[in-house]
């Protein structure tokens, strides 16, 4: 598959950056991102570094409980703080964090022996009490629950006060993906039953390189760099991270001085940051992609003909670029091409007389009209626009609605939507978890209503040889891409903007970065 590759040096500092990361210096990322500030004073504001590292994010989070949200600015926010039992190296390689080893007792229990050097944020040490609590309330928790569903909150037990045995219902391949992604991330016991679920979400208690200091509601969260860290320590003391939901003043406020790193900028604005004196646009493949999905049980929508006349319709190479410059290429599949066992079903076919036909062929000689549910987000309505406008050649009007995204996933889990245009990151980088909003069995808001999906996905999760298990996802992405069940549009890339003082910062597939290893000179 052909992919946009976007600037050639901007590339060539990811590569960079990944082939110099430090493993060794702890995990604050669970997709890889974590670095060492190699080379640099670890005591802020000495030898030409900065002692504050400025971070923008597109919007203010609702907490920063790993269980209590679904948010990618609260993840990133979490990765600063939380840990994981273990994380993934550049390579996408499961490594050890929290837990230094660990062995298969039998084809549903993993013991992980912890480290015996990591301490809470309150002081409290870490503990096998603290991973049972927190894998059990992951099992619970309604943002948490369907992530960790495979997970036996019962069975997973304390074994000593290093050693636990963590449990899943069935044999479960993709358990260290999960266990590595923010989901993973372990909490303390005593912080959160003395706290209570809601002060912990504003104040949240970790063992990562960063502590919590302050929530200005509305304006930024500030963390303080860790001194009692049992890995390698931040290069300076305070991380500020800002919210900024226009995309204009995102750019703005690293044009003018005022950050070191903006997140999300709005793929518009890179070519001209990217030519700015004293900036960089920093790129890298994505567990990411924008599609466009159908409501299963719709009455009309349940009509193969017209979900396939819908897909022929659209011109993704000439849609993509549109919205995405060179930072996207269009899909070729129904999950991001970067997700382990990807298949190509072949570049997406564009053909209105075909489209016209299977309408016809649908009973709609004449068109018909549809609602098309769309977040508030630029990315999905400059989509939106242009299907609606591709769609009009065939006679299909659609009738656009927009609301926040939790509202347009509760209005099709309530089958009130008929398409949508979602964008997700995927950040196990599993395609258990990418193909997850097809299975019957979950709450899905694409009210999935196809059991052979079911049966494959549960295929693809009990089997652990790599080889096989691909055979299987293979076989679901060609079918769901046969049933036109989702058209996916566009393979994304992550793009960050940083100043040229920054140094180690890194790509991170799921966009969800840790800073810890981030030096801003002086």
């Amino acid at each position: 598959m052909k992919k946009r590759t976007g600037k050639t040096r901007i590339l060539a500092l990811c590569l960079t950056a990944a082939l110099s990361i430090t493993l060794f210096s702890g995990c604050g990322s669970s997709s890889g991102s974590e670095s060492s500030a190699s080379g640099s004073s670890s005591s802020g504001g000495t030898g030409g570094v900065k002692d504050e590292v400025v971070a923008v994010l597109k919007a203010e989070p609702s907490n920063i409980d790993p269980h209590g949200n679904t948010e990618l600015v609260a993840m990133t926010t979490q990765v600063q703080i939380f840990e994981t039992l273990v994380t993934k190296d550049q390579e996408g390689n499961i490594v050890p964090c929290l837990a230094e080893s660990w062995e298969q007792i039998d084809d549903t229990t993993i013991r992980f022996k912890l480290r015996d050097d990591v301490y809470f944020h309150n002081g409290e040490k870490l503990t096998a009490e603290d991973v049972v609590f927190s894998i059990q309330r992951a099992t619970e928790k309604p943002s948490s629950a369907a992530i960790f569903a495979a997970f036996d909150p019962e069975n997973t037990k304390v074994v000593s006060e290093l050693e636990v045995d963590v449990a899943t219902y069935n044999p479960f391949a993709a358990v260290f993906n999960y266990l590595a992604s923010t989901r993973g991330e372990i909490v303390s016991k005593k912080a959160v039953e003395e706290m209570g679920d809601d002060q912990f979400g504003r104040s949240p208690v970790g063992t990562g390189p960063f502590v919590f200091d302050n929530w200005t509601t509305g304006t930024s969260i500030t963390l303080k760099r860790n001194d009692n860290y049992w890995g390698e320590k931040p290069a300076y003391s305070t991380l500020t991270l800002k919210f900024i939901t226009e995309t204009a003043n995102r750019a703005l406020e690293i044009e003018s001085g005022n950050a070191d790193i903006v997140l999300d900028p709005d793929t518009s604005d890179l070519e001209r940051l990217a030519a700015t004196d004293g900036l960089q646009v920093v790129s890298g493949d994505s567990y990411g992609m924008s599609y466009i999905g159908f409501s299963m049980d719709d009455e009309i929508l349940s009509n193969v003909k017209v979900r396939q006349a819908l897909s022929l319709a659209l011109d993704l190479e000439s849609l993509v670029p549109s919205v995405y410059g060179e930072y996207a290429s269009p899909a070729e599949s129904v999950m991001p091409s970067t997700i382990f066992a990807y298949t190509s079903q072949g570049a997406h076919e564009y053909n209105v007389e075909q489209a016209k036909q299977l309408l016809a062929e649908a009973g709609y000689p004449d068109g018909l009209t549809l609602t098309l549910n769309l977040p508030n987000s630029s990315e999905q309505q400059n989509i939106g626009v242009i299907a609606q406008n591709m769609w009009k050649e065939i006679g299909v009007t659609a009738e656009i609605v927009t609301a926040s995204t939790s509202e347009v996933i509760a209005s099709g889990r309530r089958g009130d939507n008929q398409i949508v245009i979602m964008a997700a990151t995927y950040s196990t980088g599993d395609p258990g978890h990418a193909l997850a909003d097809f299975d019957t069995r979950s709450d899905g808001f694409l009210r999935p209503n196809d059991t052979h999906i079911d049966e494959l996905l549960d295929k693809g999760n009990a089997t652990y040889d790599e080889t096989e298990r691909a055979a299987v996802y293979a076989e679901l992405q060609q079918y769901i891409y046969d049933q036109c069940y989702m058209i996916g549009v566009a393979n994304k890339m992550v793009n960050y903007v940083i100043t040229d003082k920054v140094q180690n910062f890194y790509c991170d597939p799921g966009d969800i970065p840790s800073f810890a290893g981030v030096v801003v000179t002086e």
